[in-house]
């Protein structure tokens, strides 16, 4: 895509471990895998192209870096086709993984800046998950908050903090993905700024206390 110095991912497996490390895979190594941990490493542009896929149910496109929008907000047709293939993910997987994302932001989740958000939201009985908060609409939001560790210079264990999401759950119309390196567990560095930016972009007067969110980060 049209940003300069944007890496490849890695996605491992039993044979990349064989090569780069010498070393057999272990059960371990899958449970890793299945939580987003060890070896597996991505940006944040490749973590929203993620996010993309499960909200467009299941359409991959290919992320682009504009300076406006078009007329009506879609690609020409044979562009469509070609940068937005159908991976065939199953529906019910879909329908699975769309309302865990929700969960993650409603009570008894991780992302607990967003619960009253959500929980004001899903009280609503309309068809669009809208709930009215006064004058203002709140759209249910689907998210994932992430932790990522790693070992900074003087050998302390330190994370990322994570999150991204897509809104409204049922008909999005935008994703956001942040992530603060070295900032902690995303739920309390990442969502508050993701919060922040649906706000904005929702136009919803918000006065959740932001600033309460963790200014220091590590290295």
């Amino acid at each position: 895509m049209e940003i300069y110095g944007e890496a490849g991912g890695l996605i491992p497996d039993p044979q990349w471990k064989e090569l780069e490390k010498g070393e057999k895979w272990w059960l371990g190594n899958t449970y890793h895998m299945a939580i987003g941990q060890g070896d597996i490493l991505v940006t944040p542009v490749q973590m929203n192209l993620v996010t993309n896929v499960i909200a467009s149910g299941g359409r991959k496109c290919r992320p682009h870096l504009i300076n406006e929008s078009m007329n009506d907000g879609q690609l020409p047709m044979n562009d469509a086709v070609t940068q937005c293939p159908n991976i065939k993910i199953p529906k019910e997987t879909l329908k699975l993984i769309r309302e865990g994302m929700i969960g993650a932001c409603s009570p008894g989740g991780t992302a607990f800046p967003l619960f009253d958000w959500n929980e004001a939201a899903i009280q609503s009985k309309s068809k669009s998950l809208y709930a009215d908060r006064g004058d203002q609409q709140l759209p249910v939001i689907a998210c994932k908050t992430g932790t990522a560790e790693y070992v900074a210079a003087d050998g302390r264990v330190l994370a990322h903090g994570w999150l991204t999401a897509f809104v409204p759950a049922d008909d999005p119309q935008i994703s956001v993905t942040v992530v603060v390196e070295g900032g902690g567990e995303g739920s309390n560095v990442a969502a508050p700024i993701v919060r922040k930016i649906l706000a904005k972009y929702f136009s919803v007067e918000d006065s959740y206390p932001y600033s309460a969110i963790p200014q220091e980060v590590g290295e």
